[in-house]
């Protein structure tokens, strides 16, 4: 009967010691060698919006469509302004120039959207000439860690400016900061 314990014994030490070593924070995601960290922006360059050239479509978000026009988030960046007036054929006319924007709600002649903390209503009664009408500062909450869970992520520091947007990297060792 010893001999059955002692054997047993043996297997589970045998067992524990095949754990892999973990290099990871202690009630901490599992760490894969990839971490999120933040794209950081001015004031000056966070509230530059201006129209420019049409571009490609390449991270789309939402889609409101306003008579023949409709305006297409582009996550992050800003707003393509569509004529669909010919829907087998639609016209880029220009894109809205928006950093950090990843929202946007249309209601009546006016488009609200986010820029980063802040919320900028746009008069888009001609879509081909949009005006800035307003911005709300400090309107729209955000916080300083990714949109994601289970994942480590490079601490924000305040002092290189506003977090816009997060990339994600390839790391050595896990972070401080967690999520």
């Amino acid at each position: 009967m010893k001999k059955n314990y002692f054997l047993l014994f043996g297997i589970l030490a045998v067992m524990a010691g095949c754990e892999p070593v973990r290099d990871e924070v202690p009630n901490g995601p599992v760490f894969d060698n990839t971490a999120y960290r933040p794209v950081y922006a001015t004031q000056a360059e966070l509230t530059k919006i201006e129209t420019q050239e049409p571009r490609p479509l390449r991270k789309p978000g939402k889609i409101y469509v306003k008579g023949d026009y409709l305006f297409v988030n582009e996550l992050g960046e800003g707003i393509h302004v569509i004529d669909n007036s010919d829907p087998a054929k639609p016209e880029k006319i220009a894109f809205l120039s928006i950093l950090a924007n990843y929202d946007m709600a249309v209601k009546g002649n006016y488009l609200y959207a986010d820029n980063g903390r802040d919320l900028v209503v746009f008069d888009i009664s001609n879509p081909t000439a949009i005006k800035t009408v307003k911005r709300i500062g400090q309107a729209i909450p955000q916080y300083d860690f990714p949109p994601f869970q289970n994942i480590y992520f490079e601490c924000v520091d305040s002092k290189k400016g506003f977090v816009v947007s997060w990339e994600k990297v390839s790391v050595s060792a896990p972070p401080a900061c967690f999520r």
